[in-house]
């Protein structure tokens, strides 16, 4: 059992739990008992969410203020530094032993009660008529099951098959037990209101709470502020059924009804498991007395208000960040400690996305920043990348380390993503990082490898000299194919880039106090682009020395031959393109680019996939009329 995991929500149970007594304590004399029990219903979502499972990111979420994941998962890595782990995985037993005994305790502790109720006579005549006619007159079902027990208040137990017990007639009646409402058939048995109680309790199933309360309790054992709020939900349960009670007979019978809660106060809480609970501490029965004391009906408005702020806490509660709003603290790094500080924050950060771990691998590269590097390095090279981030703070040489750096990063000014392709578990980039020499512009190109690794992890794979000039990338969609004399090649691919990257970095960092502020990684490129390009080369024998051709190429998705408009220079952003050649041109040289070939312009995450299939329908016009045309796609080789 991996005990992080189990204080994390223990933790996320905790804040929530504190915050709803913090709101009930507000408003602790101003609503009514429903309002203070359903709220609760804020906690159980809680609780039933799994502490691993993101619900949708929301706006608004108390564990963006409270970021108690992240929390733990630094105790998780520092417990391993440290040497802790071993001592992690005996508290991680060792909670299993403590839920198992108390679940096994508690389900002992059901066993018997049962045991004892099934043993316990069944009402006799007079008792089950009282009952009936106690539920006939305020439109309650009756129990068909009821047993007399000694017991020190009635209660309900069982959920699926209910069973009434109410105290034997042998017991002594307690204080208002008699100035309860109604006479009862044989002294000692309890009045109307007394069974009614727990006739609501039926009908409203509150054994289920129970019940729930104890599971969470077994799951929280070693925690006591969750005892303390599961015992607050059972006595809110308790006093919402005394606000029913006072419903259905009347605001006018209050002070008698207190009167009787006070006759049934004992010095501690007897709670059953599975059953309901009338009697209570006395601690708990002051409460209660209270809540009567305050019965009234709250007025439209104060509902619509209250129903607002529980949904308003629910929202921040269960939900999770919003994607906007990632990233993680950078401090100036001063010392070795700020230094070590960095690094752990950055190790609990896990990009969502390619384009996020993409964008914080050349975000290290142009800044030179053993801090984004951590966010994605492999786990398996973190060891290594520790000691290379503390020779690269001390200043010693790192040229024997393995190069978690591209060579020459900090001369480039422009960096450009293609062809960024992924599954769900692996992937794979190019990069072109162009610099500005004396000589001229050259590029490098970097070939980066992804992995999801509880988040995604980015590499550099190869690395290697694009030359000078217009970087061409290599395509990741391609085809060819022959339209009579005239070879058309067809091939795509993706290119993006991130705001930022190709400015120099300006604006990367916010400072406040000396510290960097913390700011949102992007989740996509800035832009995306699908590039097309058609390529021509003449095959045949006869020679076009001296005469004019003219090719059109468009996108096969249109409608209609040649339907879309070109524009002066062949080129627009719907797959359209054209060129004039000169035939001698075409005869005598390699293949000839059609001018535009079509740059489609993509929103993020539509560009093209592997696996996709392009084409181009192509019409080629000799001395102004049409010689040939047809359709070429990839994957025609």
């Amino acid at each position: 059992m991996d005990i992080w995991v189990i204080w994390e929500y223990s933790a996320s149970v905790t804040v929530i739990g504190l915050l709803i007594w913090l709101i009930k304590l507000i408003f602790h004399d101003k609503l009514d008992a429903r309002w203070h029990y359903y709220i609760w219903l804020v906690l159980l979502a809680r609780i039933l969410v799994p502490v691993r499972v993101r619900p949708v990111p929301t706006p608004l979420s108390i564990f963006q203020e409270i970021p108690l994941g992240k929390w733990m998962e630094m105790g998780r890595i520092l417990a391993q530094e440290k040497g802790y782990g071993e001592l992690c995985g005996l508290l991680g037993r060792a909670y299993l032993w403590g839920a198992g005994l108390l679940g096994a305790f508690y389900l002992a502790m059901w066993a018997m009660l049962r045991l004892q109720v099934a043993l316990a006579p069944k009402a006799d005549r007079a008792v089950r008529e009282y009952v009936e006619g106690i539920a006939a007159k305020y439109g309650c079902k009756g129990c068909r099951d009821i047993r007399v027990r000694r017991s020190p208040s009635p209660y309900v137990c069982g959920l699926v098959h209910p069973v009434l017990v109410i105290p034997g007639p042998d017991r002594p009646a307690g204080r208002g037990c008699r100035r309860s409402g109604g006479e009862a058939p044989v002294p000692g048995l309890p009045g109307e209101q007394v069974i009614l109680h727990e006739l609501l309790h039926k009908r409203h199933r509150d054994v289920l709470v129970n019940i729930l309360v104890h599971g969470v309790r077994v799951v929280n054992w070693f925690n006591p502020l969750v005892w303390l709020l599961t015992a607050g939900v059972l006595n809110d349960s308790e006093a919402l059924c005394d606000q029913r009670v006072l419903e259905h007979c009347g605001g006018e019978t209050a002070r008698d009804y207190g009167e009787l809660l006070i006759g049934m106060g004992t010095g501690r809480n007897p709670v059953r498991i599975g059953t309901s609970n009338m009697a209570g501490s006395y601690r708990d029965m002051k409460i209660r007395i209270r809540r009567i004391r305050d019965f009234k009906r709250v007025p439209g408005k104060i509902g619509v208000v209250t129903l607002c702020i529980t949904l308003i806490l629910a929202v921040s509660a269960i939900g999770s960040a919003a994607e906007e709003g990632q990233g993680f603290p950078v401090p100036a790094i001063g010392s070795e400690k700020d230094l070590e500080r960095a690094l752990l924050y950055a190790r609990c950060y896990h990009a969502h996305t390619p384009e996020e771990a993409v964008y914080l691998f050349l975000r290290s590269c142009r800044e030179c920043s053993p801090v984004y590097r951590m966010a994605v390095m492999p786990e398996d090279e973190i060891p290594r990348y520790q000691e290379y981030a503390w020779a690269w703070f001390s200043g010693q040489d790192t040229e024997g380390y393995p190069a978690y750096f591209p060579r020459e990063t900090g001369i480039a000014w422009k960096y450009r993503v293609y062809n960024l392709a992924c599954d769900k578990e692996r992937g794979s980039a190019r990069v072109c990082a162009a610099s500005r020499e004396r000589e001229g512009r050259t590029s490098r190109e970097w070939r980066l490898e992804l992995a999801y690794e509880n988040g995604w992890k980015v590499w550099l794979a190869e690395e290697a000299a694009a030359g000078e000039g217009e970087y061409v990338p290599e395509p990741m969609l391609g085809g060819s194919g022959q339209i009579g004399d005239f070879r058309i090649e067809v091939c795509g691919y993706n290119e993006g880039y991130f705001n930022g990257l190709d400015t120099g970095g300006a604006g990367f960092f916010r400072y406040e106090d000396g510290r960097a502020a913390e700011e949102g990684f992007p989740q996509y490129f800035s832009t995306e682009y699908k590039w097309r390009r058609v390529q021509v080369s003449y095959l045949g024998e006869e020679s076009l020395e001296g005469r004019t051709v003219k090719i059109l190429t468009w996108d096969p998705a249109q409608n209609g031959e040649g339907s879309a408009s070109w524009s002066l220079f062949g080129q627009d952003s719907q797959g359209n393109g054209s060129s004039v050649f000169d035939g001698g041109e075409l005869t005598r040289g390699a293949p000839r680019e059609i001018y535009g070939g079509g740059s489609g312009y993509s929103q993020p995450g539509y560009c093209w996939k592997k696996g996709d299939r392009i084409g181009a329908c192509v019409q080629i016009y000799i001395d102004g009329e049409l010689a040939e045309e047809g359709e070429v796609w990839s994957g025609e080789l």
